[in-house]
């Protein structure tokens, strides 16, 4: 029997989900190579619980700006990864005030 589509196992996999798995979230710059690992606790303070194939297309890499060779894959942490894995933690969320300007006539 053939395995099913990475993919289609995202698209029916939510960020609540691997939460309560206790898996994280591996999301790779395919263009510069960049790497980053998350947990998905920290993702649901910024954003709504999403499916992970939809989550993959909010983020940007910070290394080539480019936001179309982003992939994400699940990773389920077994006891070789501890004390040797980083992962990338949410300490604030810092908001920026920027003034709205409009032209009016007198």
């Amino acid at each position: 029997m053939p395995e099913m589509n990475y993919m289609r196992k995202l698209s029916r996999w939510t960020l609540l989900d691997a939460a309560d798995a206790g898996q994280l979230l591996v999301i790779t710059c395919q263009f510069c190579n960049a790497t980053h690992c998350y947990t998905p606790r920290d993702i649901l303070q910024l954003r709504d619980n999403m499916s992970l194939d939809r989550l993959v297309s909010k983020f940007r890499c910070e290394r080539c700006n480019r936001r179309d060779y982003m992939h994400l894959h699940v990773h389920h942490p077994n006891s070789q990864d501890f004390g040797k894995l980083v992962v990338r933690r949410l300490v604030k969320v810092k908001t920026v005030k920027v003034p709205v300007w409009e032209d009016t006539t007198l």
